[in-house]
């Protein structure tokens, strides 16, 4: 993780409260602000136990509807990058083979 640490990414923060638990327990949301279209990362983060001794981060990259296989291999590249390993060659899951809605139609339906 020390390598992370030392990348000059500036700290995200939200000027609004996001919900009204959020009055409550401010301090502790303070380290796990908002992330727009984060999903359950702040959630999840919140979760671990006050006091947990394991450095814990999430990397999160935001991406356009449509086909993110580019989107995906980038992520993963750079999530080796910041870990400090090296891929030589990437090896898709089959999924991905068949496609953003899966197997194609059989085109005489369309005429």
């Amino acid at each position: 993780m020390g390598a992370l640490t030392t990348l000059p990414i500036p700290a995200y923060t939200s000027p609004f409260l996001q919900s009204p638990r959020d009055i409550e327990n401010e301090a502790q949301n303070a380290a796990i602000p908002f992330i727009p279209g984060g999903g359950l990362t702040r959630r999840i983060l919140s979760s671990l136990p006050v006091g947990w001794s394991v450095p814990t981060g999430s990397l999160i990259q935001f991406v356009m509807e449509g086909d993110n296989r580019a989107d995906a291999r980038l992520f993963a590249a750079i999530t080796l990058r910041v870990l400090g390993q090296e891929v030589t060659e990437w090896k898709h899951p089959r999924s991905w083979k068949e496609g953003l809605f899966g197997t194609p139609q059989d085109q005489t339906l369309y005429g």
